[in-house]
């Protein structure tokens, strides 16, 4: 996968992890606030994955283009 479509799903996550934290019980209809925030929390925690993959795929990209 290249790195812009790396960093692409990272702020993807981070828009849903927003969308969860803030309006999760209106938009996702969890039961509690806390579950909501939770689910959040726990999408966010992956952006930096995310990017991190699409720092190494630039990387490789770079390396590939060099030879």
């Amino acid at each position: 996968m290249s790195s812009s479509n790396w960093y692409l799903l990272m702020i993807g996550a981070i828009f849903i992890a927003v969308i969860a934290f803030v309006f999760g019980t209106i938009v996702f209809g969890y039961e509690s606030e806390q579950q909501a925030r939770e689910v959040g929390i726990f999408i966010g925690l992956w952006a930096p994955t995310f990017g991190m993959l699409g720092a190494r795929a630039l990387i490789l990209e770079n390396n590939s283009a060099v030879k």
